[in-house]
């Protein structure tokens, strides 16, 4: 764990805080495959160890990660450290890497997992205001300094998104929110503040520009979009009540969030007021045939009630939605 403490105290000029190394082989397995993600390492010590598991067993020989031992593993850590510290521009890239960090959840307990940035979910719940943004709408101008304005899921189907520009002017009141591959390890939740550095990075790299089938490819899609239909058949009566059974848990819980988001979008299903029915009868339409954007005011509920936040839209499908868990709406 030496080498992994210099790595951290490369990028922080801290020392790294004193914690266990575990107690069985299981434990520290773990803990050297959280620290290697957290040090951003993972893509270069898969490829050292690759090269001396072949060394010593030969060109044909294929790894199996579940079989190296600890100590196996260790070697790989230590020669991967020794290669970023011998080329100082490969550690000042890895380094630059945690300067556009945001800050990341796990997505069953909302635990912040390590990253540079700050506790932004807490700091976001802290505001006068929290207003998850349809981004199909313009944001007011100037933006509150008390409130919190967060996109979410629903940009990655707005193509001109990071190019507009009140996004590429960056705001400190303005976050991105979704769920992420944490340092290439497993999925989490990341918030984002939209500085102006981090989006002009974001539109340098242009891959860093999320795409829609990152949260939710066709296959995935049409899961949700069955379990949405069955949840219809549940009747109004059965939908009102888990409604109103869930709501209480969902504010920082990314699953139940989830779970309510889908019984609203079932529940909006039911709706036959004539208002509503020219919108009620294109989600149909969306819902068979697996529309992309046909999650998209079941997603921005979901984040609303997420964050316990209101909804900036003027789709009176969604503002329907809303009014199913208590949840406030604004069109301008």
């Amino acid at each position: 764990m030496s080498v992994l403490d210099k790595l951290y105290s490369s990028r922080t000029s801290q020392q790294y805080p004193t914690v266990s190394t575990g107690n069985s082989d299981a434990e520290r397995r773990a803990i050297l495959k959280r620290r290697i993600c957290e040090e951003k390492i993972l893509r270069t010590f898969r490829d050292v160890l690759h090269v001396q598991a072949r060394k010593r067993h030969g060109p044909n020989y294929v790894i199996d990660m579940r079989e190296l031992s600890v100590e196996e593993k260790s070697e790989a850590v230590i020669e991967t450290a020794r290669f970023f510290f011998e080329n100082p521009e490969l550690e000042a890239l890895r380094i630059k890497e945690f300067a556009n960090d945001g800050a990341y959840y796990d997505l069953n307990t909302n635990e912040k997992l390590p990253s540079n940035e700050e506790d932004l979910f807490a700091i976001i719940q802290k505001m006068d205001r929290r207003v998850v943004w349809d981004s199909n709408l313009s944001l007011p101008d100037p933006i509150d300094t008390r409130h919190a304005f967060i996109v979410g899921q629903t940009a990655d189907h707005e193509g001109d998104f990071w190019l507009r520009s009140q996004v590429k002017r960056g705001n400190e009141n303005l976050f991105s929110f979704g769920v992420v591959n944490y340092l290439h390890c497993f999925p989490a939740l990341e918030i984002r503040r939209l500085r102006k550095d981090l989006v002009t990075a974001i539109n340098k790299r242009k891959g860093g520009i999320p795409k829609p089938d990152e949260h939710y490819s066709p296959l995935s899609r049409l899961e949700e979009v069955q379990v949405i239909v069955e949840s219809f058949l549940w009747g109004v009566d059965r939908l009102k009540k888990e409604i109103a059974d869930l709501r209480p848990y969902s504010n920082g819980s990314y699953h139940i969030s989830i779970l309510l988001a889908r019984r609203c979008a079932a529940l909006l299903l039911h709706e036959d007021a004539p208002g509503l029915k020219p919108k009620v009868d294109e989600e149909w339409r969306k819902l068979f045939d697996n529309h992309p954007n046909v999650l998209g005011d079941t997603m921005l509920i979901q984040n609303a009630l997420y964050f316990d936040a209101q909804i900036l839209t003027k789709d009176t499908g969604a503002q329907r939605m809303a009014t199913y868990c208590g949840l406030k709406f604004v069109n301008c």
